[in-house]
């Protein structure tokens, strides 16, 4: 014979609540304690959306006028500088490519990091070390030392995006991640 707790609709929350009557709420349908009312939760959703997704949004902005640096110092007179004229090796050519080499390649380990250590830790890490590097191009006297510090920058961004998603993925539910 079954005893009550393991009859249909008793669970541990509806014990919880009949004998502590602690929460507010209890969905009746599949056992949840709700701790907050809508209201409540709406304001927590609108204050995670007023930090997480501005800052999220702040640091994109900052690696996408990363990538377009280049461009704009070459402009500026770097090709004369680092002498990126030159045609054999295209030398302007090489320092832009093998950004994006190093981004496609370290982009499936960087996710899996992400995952290890966590995004928190893990994005704000690239995201100081990477605006090391772009400062470390700024002081760069040839045009092989910028190569290198493009790679290390690939390297760097690649963890960016799929860390993005991770964290996102972390405080939403898979519903909510396209209205951000």
């Amino acid at each position: 014979m079954a005893t009550d707790l393991e009859k249909p609709g008793y669970g541990y929350a509806t014990e919880q609540h009949e004998a502590k009557n602690v929460y507010s709420d209890v969905d009746s349908q599949d056992g949840y304690v709700e701790e907050f009312t809508p209201a409540e939760q709406k304001k927590i959703i609108h204050r995670i959306d007023r930090r997480l997704v501005t800052t999220v949004g702040l640091m994109y902005c900052i690696s996408l006028m990363d990538r377009t640096n280049l461009a704009a110092a070459a402009i500026a007179g770097m090709t004369k500088e680092l002498k990126l004229n030159v045609v054999n090796p295209p030398r302007y050519s090489i320092i832009t490519l093998v950004f994006f080499i190093s981004y496609i390649l370290f982009q499936p380990p960087s996710t899996v990091l992400c995952k290890k250590i966590g995004p928190r830790i893990y994005l704000s890490a690239i995201t100081l070390l990477w605006g090391i590097c772009m400062i470390g191009m700024g002081f760069s006297n040839s045009w092989s030392t910028l190569a290198g510090l493009r790679v290390l920058l690939g390297v760097l961004e690649a963890g960016f995006f799929p860390g993005c998603v991770y964290l996102l993925s972390t405080w939403y539910v898979r519903y909510d991640m396209g209205k951000r």
